[in-house]
């Protein structure tokens, strides 16, 4: 199963049009991680059979998304957030105990702006950068993320590449 993670688009619907253009034949779940949702507006029209979740960000001050969304795949426990609310900020500590009070395999978060992958003590944190505004020095990215029979893959993407 190949899930993609994006966050933090910031009015840049172009990008997110992008996304789904370059990727929509290989994905079964998009994952939204917060901070202009409207951005996504016209996606569910476009694509009607992509199954999309979303959570908001500190940005989106009109949005009815949850800021913290749970769903399951492959029997992996999925726990999404912008993660403001967890100060993801200053340390991964909030996210860790997200992970620990909802029993998560993967943790997706963004609002840094900045690619991150890390395991520890068996949960993944991935935050996908930014498909709009990134800080990192990089151009704007998503997370492909696939679950296999061996367990879970992450891979950064470049928004121009065609993964």
């Amino acid at each position: 199963m190949r899930i993609i993670a994006f966050s933090d688009s910031h009015r840049n619907s172009r990008n997110v049009h992008k996304l789904f253009e370059n990727t929509a034949l290989t994905t079964d779940l998009y994952i939204f991680l917060g901070d202009s949702e409207g951005d996504l507006d016209d996606i569910p029209m476009l694509y009607p059979d992509k199954k999309i979740i979303s959570v908001a960000g500190n940005c989106d001050y009109s949005s009815m998304d949850p800021f913290v969304a749970v769903t399951e795949a492959c029997g992996k426990k999925i726990v999404c957030t912008h993660g403001h609310l967890q100060h993801v900020s200053f340390g991964l500590s909030g996210l860790k105990k997200l992970a620990q009070d909802n029993e998560a395999d993967l943790v997706l978060f963004g609002h840094t702006h900045e690619r991150r992958c890390e395991y520890k003590n068996g949960v993944y944190y991935i935050n996908p950068g930014s498909i709009g505004k990134p800080r990192d020095g990089k151009g704007p990215s998503y997370a492909a993320i696939d679950i296999i029979p061996a367990g879970i893959l992450c891979t950064h993407c470049d928004l121009d590449s065609d993964l």
